[in-house]
């Protein structure tokens, strides 16, 4: 893995033949235009998570949510999950804990404040992937990420406080569950080019169901129906937001850099903020909207800049994966 993805990749085999390079392009940018997919309708589920939470306990939603999505990838894929290897199982398991570190402390931060806010706010972890990447790699990620990320930090603050006091429980909460998602993100980084996307997904919808049910049923929510009221949104959220998205983008980080991922599934911050303002009329002042902005710019800066910096070829430890190396087809069907 690396921290600077980019266009850049592609340069991969440049002697090789013109209908190679072609087929490791157009793979590319179909992996970029899912990764968009899933940003879009990442954003609409912050919509329907909140609307779910005026209903059902947090933890009942993600087992529904996790447990769902396990079970429609069991049916589906049930041939290739019953010949899955151990080190597939074992590595979806560790994606799904980060996974439901992730979604648990998000989904109990989102019952404080907006949706908008939080879409925002999760877009950190185009910053944090970077920085853990220097921790895990010990190489340091440049003054450009350095720069970002107090860009980034600045904008939180102009978004996430207001004149009164400090950031509420919600946005604090938001902003740790962006740290395991970056974790997840660098954890499908590792796992994926080698493994089975489709075993990966179903280890880690599993491991995250199960761990929801151990929460539920330790905070005294019994798993029970509360009528209709809330369903829609947890059944958009099982299917679209996670079956469909979760799977998706593990599909796509076989041919992407997790730095690169970020960057386009950050886009959900952006989508949103559109989806609350038009379907739960939330409101975006003149502070929040500057805040917005600058972690956005951030997130382009932190991305952007070192393809701008660095016109020659990459060295070949930070090219994307490729897709011929891969064993076996791993996309759906």
């Amino acid at each position: 893995m690396i921290s600077v993805p980019g266009n850049n990749d592609l340069r991969k085999n440049e002697n090789a033949g013109s209908p190679e390079r072609t087929g490791l392009r157009f793979r590319s940018l179909l992996a970029d235009g899912a990764l968009v997919l899933c940003a879009l309708l990442w954003g609409l589920g912050f919509v329907a998570m909140k609307e779910a939470l005026g209903a059902w306990p947090a933890f009942s939603i993600l087992f529904f949510r996790f447990g769902i999505a396990a079970l429609l990838t069991g049916i589906v894929f049930h041939r290739r999950i019953l010949r899955a290897r151990r080190r597939d199982l074992v590595g979806g398991a560790v994606i799904g804990c980060f996974l439901f570190l992730a979604m648990g402390i998000q989904t109990l931060g989102l019952a404080f404040t907006t949706a908008g806010k939080q879409a925002f706010l999760t877009a950190v972890y185009v910053i944090v992937v970077p920085l853990l990447l220097w921790v895990r790699q010990r190489i340091f990620p440049g003054w450009t990420t350095m720069f970002s990320a107090a860009v980034c930090f600045t904008g939180m603050g102009l978004l996430t406080s207001d004149a009164t006091g400090p950031l509420n429980v919600g946005d604090v909460l938001t902003i740790v569950a962006a740290v395991f998602f970056a974790a997840q993100i660098i954890a499908i980084g590792d796992r994926a080019a080698g493994g089975d996307p489709l075993v990966l997904s179903f280890a880690q919808f599993s491991v995250a169901a199960l761990f929801s049910l151990v929460v539920a049923l330790w905070r005294g929510n019994p798993i029970v129906f509360h009528g209709t009221r809330g369903v829609p949104e947890i059944l958009f959220s099982a299917f679209f937001c996670t079956f469909f998205c979760f799977m998706t983008q593990t599909v796509a980080q076989k041919y992407t850099t997790p730095t690169h991922a970020s960057i386009l599934l950050g886009l959900e911050s952006v989508f949103g903020v559109l989806s609350g303002i038009v379907l739960l009329g939330e409101t975006l002042t003149l502070r929040m909207g500057i805040g917005c902005a600058l972690i956005f710019g951030a997130v382009l800066v932190v991305e952007l800049a070192p393809n701008l910096l660095r016109p020659t070829p990459i060295h070949s430890s930070s090219r994307r994966p490729d897709p011929e190396a891969v064993h076996g087809s791993d996309l759906p069907g």
